[in-house]
């Protein structure tokens, strides 16, 4: 009797032992111990792309692979760095020009934020300008003494533009920052000659004023691709037909927006993470548009400036794709 007794409490703790494992397990987020129970997604102000991107994403995300997630709000790719360098936020939205010199400790960076992977792009944006006709402006060359909208202060196309400026000999009259609609404002009142955007083509903005207003597209030229390499980002074209009247190919300045992780994040985590993106991709474009171009042969062009996750290395050679020798962590 004592015997079965004893055998009956055996079963017992081995059932419980079994569950408890089993609940562990879960409550780590998936199938590996080294999972995170949860992962903080840094993005962007709200209601702009890299906010509703992220929150999609996160939703998709956390279903196949049974793990909470949380989206917060953040003023983008500079502080987003800073919150995943830290490791304040397993998962950071950002664009590869800000990433680069964030890691390198060069540009905005006061020191190197050495602690960054990246995982997969986004999209490309273009940088680029529409002017009056008025303005008589045919080329970059010819924003010298002119009012330039660079947009906010400190953002993207208020950084590069800046530094295109500078690098290439282009004393401007003024550069206002602001936002859109008061550009649109400004210069049908006549008191602004250009303003810009580092955005995918066919922004809204410019699309209506070369509707109602007749501007033109103008994109940095042909010293895009040496100001690239400067810079750290990439170069390319708008492609003609890209908007109305636009009859040819636009070189300029390119810039892929991505997803970084830390370095120290689970690796198994980090390849499902980003095996679970790529085979959702159908539902993130119902997301965003802009998830369209999710393409992983983008991937040796668009994060060649950044190391690359172990586990994101793993899905991509596993798929085929050729890494330059870049994107491979030292250690």
């Amino acid at each position: 009797m004592h015997k079965f007794k004893s055998l009956i409490f055996v079963s017992i703790a081995l059932t419980m032992a079994f569950l408890l494992s089993g609940c562990s397990n879960q409550s780590s987020g998936g199938s590996g111990n080294d999972w995170p129970k949860g992962i903080s997604v840094s993005s962007a102000t709200i209601g702009g792309t890299f906010h509703v991107y992220a929150t999609g994403w996160s939703d998709i995300v956390s279903k196949k692979l049974n793990i909470q997630s949380n989206v917060e709000a953040t003023g983008g790719p500079i502080p987003n760095i800073e919150l995943v360098d830290r490791g304040e936020s397993e998962i950071g939205l950002v664009t590869m020009g800000p990433a680069y010199e964030g890691y390198n400790g060069i540009g905005w960076a006061e020191k190197k934020y050495e602690n960054i992977r990246t995982l997969f792009p986004m999209y490309k944006s273009y940088l680029h300008w529409w002017a009056m006709p008025g303005a008589d402006i045919k080329s970059i060359e010819d924003f010298a003494g002119k009012r330039i909208g660079t947009g906010a202060a400190g953002g993207t196309p208020d950084y590069y533009g800046q530094r295109v400026f500078e690098d290439l000999g282009i004393e401007l009259g003024r550069i206002v920052n602001g936002g859109y609609n008061e550009y649109t404002n400004l210069m049908r009142d006549g008191q602004l000659d250009v303003a810009s955007a580092f955005a995918p083509t066919g922004h809204p903005t410019a699309v209506e004023m070369i509707s109602t207003d007749k501007v033109n597209i103008v994109g940095v030229g042909e010293k895009s691709a040496e100001l690239a390499g400067k810079y750290g980002i990439t170069h390319g074209v708008i492609e003609a037909n890209s908007y109305e009247g636009q009859t040819e190919d636009i070189p300029t300045l390119t810039i892929y927006s991505a997803f970084i992780t830390h370095k120290d994040l689970s690796e198994d985590f980090v390849y499902e993470l980003v095996k679970a993106t790529f085979e959702s991709k159908e539902e993130l474009i119902k997301v965003h548009q802009s998830a369209a171009e999710l393409d992983p042969k983008v991937v040796p062009e668009a994060l060649a400036g950044v190391p690359m996750h172990p586990g994101a290395i793993r899905y991509y050679e596993e798929i085929g794709i050729e890494l330059p020798d870049s994107v491979y962590p030292k250690e």
